[in-house]
């Protein structure tokens, strides 16, 4: 027995959603994607003391990253950094602290370089990674401002 055009259309028809399901879920699989919480007991800053609460939330804006930090301090003070960049190594401006631009690139599905400068030149590096358990971003921070090094290890947990 034959199948009828309407057996046919139905197959193709479920066959189409489950591809377009599996596509809209891998594009939204990105590791860095969603909130993250910085853990202060497991966080170092040198020169310390880290802030007392931070939280970083990506997300996907036509077709580039845009991260969002907000920061508050023990004195109850609230401090937010925010830029959007694609990851093609371009410079982008960055608001709320002492660089003028990022650049951005995926080492790997798991790997984050952004580079940070002032007038031009390079001044810090962080290096952002997911654990394979997709719970945990660890930030790696070097810079240099007004003179001074600076370096952090910021342990972020998946909210």
């Amino acid at each position: 027995m034959r199948p009828t055009f309407r057996q046919f259309a139905y197959v193709a028809l479920i066959a189409s959603l489950s591809l377009i399901a599996q596509m809209l879920f891998a594009q939204s699989k990105d590791a860095f994607l969603g909130k993250w919480v910085m853990d202060p007991d497991h966080s170092q800053f040198t020169p310390g003391p880290g802030p007392f609460d931070r939280t970083t939330i990506f997300e996907m804006k036509n077709g580039s990253l845009h991260n969002l930090t907000s920061t508050r301090t023990a004195n109850g003070g609230i401090t937010t950094i925010e830029y959007t960049a694609k990851f093609d190594g371009h410079d982008y401006s960055i608001d709320g602290t002492g660089l003028d631009t990022v650049s951005i690139k995926h080492e790997d599905a798991n790997i984050i370089e952004r580079t940070g400068k002032v007038r031009g030149m390079p001044s810090e590096t962080c290096t952002m990674k997911i654990a394979p358990d997709g719970k945990t971003l660890t930030m790696t921070v070097k810079g240099v401002y007004n003179g001074a090094n600076y370096a952090s290890t910021q342990i972020y947990r998946r909210q």
